[in-house]
């Protein structure tokens, strides 16, 4: 089910969000969040969405984009859907990269973010198996994105100073 996206302003967007227990692996509640956040990602032409931009302190993550769709954007590459729970990231090499980044909480706006280029990730998927891997890659810097979310950083607190935001008709 689509739900309405918090927007910047919001004191839900700033919160560190909580784990998901093991008890919750699997069950009704979390699949349904899962569901809810897929079809608001789709519907709002998002590639990645955390709970807490629904409203939900919970640390869940999903990610889905195809290159053919994305037309703001040159070589993402394909991201099957991806469930990611209670993840733990950490920054391999100190090269970074710098990208024009929007969100789906920040409507109307993007700003050059410098990020790591290159992370180790692992993570949960829905059912509570440990998924792991390292990439430099478009999706290094979506999950680094929304791992933000959970811990209650949007992406304009990662400007450097004198970077400003730049004002665009719609995230397309």
């Amino acid at each position: 089910m689509q739900v309405q996206i918090k927007q910047i302003g919001d004191p839900c967007l700033l919160e560190k969000s909580v784990p998901i227990t093991e008890s919750e692996f699997g069950s009704a509640e979390l699949l349904q969040l899962i569901q809810n956040l897929r079809d608001t990602q789709k519907a709002a032409g998002g590639v990645g969405i955390a709970a807490p931009q629904i409203g939900v302190n919970k640390r869940v993550i999903v990610i889905e984009y195809y290159q053919h769709e994305i037309a703001r954007y040159s070589d993402t590459g394909d991201c099957d859907f991806t469930v990611i729970i209670n993840p733990e990231l950490t920054i391999i090499g100190d090269e970074v990269s710098v990208f024009n980044e929007g969100c789906l909480s920040v409507r109307g706006f993007r700003g050059r973010v410098t990020r790591p280029k290159s992370i180790g990730y692992k993570y949960y998927d829905e059912f509570g198996v440990l998924q792991q891997g390292c990439d430099s890659g478009f999706f290094a810097r979506v999950l680094q994105h929304e791992y933000d979310h959970l811990e209650g950083v949007l992406y304009p607190m990662r400007l450097s100073a004198g970077q400003t935001l730049e004002a665009v008709d719609a995230i397309s």
